[in-house]
């Protein structure tokens, strides 16, 4: 009995020690499926307007010389992306960072979401709708997460 306890906790301990040092593949396996997740629950959370975005929607301060230079073509919620893997800065270090498409859709997710001057009643009911996404997203990105890490360890372990 001993005997099956030892070899049982040498093996755990391996699995442990394996789980620890996950290679950046594998760890973006397991990211990118919180990620995933997390995206879904943004998404739901990122507020929508009622404009229609067919050629571009002159946004910011453009002025004639620069005429095209501040277009806004899509809606905030239709911008969130995440590579698997990834962080924001394109390092592939096995993390994945979830955000918005360029500088000017992470600008505007920011205001948005932290508010303004002279707000209508629809922008304060916006207000912090990224902090709303995280608190409700926490579950799904754990489950999605640890099922990814489930099919990983499984993977690894049967070679």
């Amino acid at each position: 009995m001993a005997k099956d306890m030892g070899e049982f906790l040498e093996n755990w301990i391996d699995k442990v020690d394996k789980g620890i040092r996950l290679s950046p593949t594998d760890k973006a396996k397991i990211t990118g499926a919180g990620a995933e997740a997390f995206s879904k629950v943004l998404h739901d959370h990122t507020p929508r307007s009622n404009e229609i975005y067919r050629r571009g929607r002159s946004a910011g301060h453009a002025n004639a010389k620069h005429r095209n230079s501040h277009r806004k073509t899509k809606h905030l919620q239709d911008t969130i992306t995440y590579k698997a893997g990834y962080t924001a800065d394109k390092t592939h270090t096995g993390d994945t960072d979830v955000g918005f498409e360029g500088k000017y859709y992470d600008f505007l997710a920011k205001i948005v979401n932290n508010g303004q001057h002279h707000m209508t009643s629809k922008r304060y009911k916006n207000m912090h709708f990224l902090d709303k996404a995280q608190q409700e997203a926490k579950k799904p990105v754990a489950q999605a997460e640890l099922k990814a890490y489930k099919e990983v360890m499984n993977h690894d372990s049967s070679k």
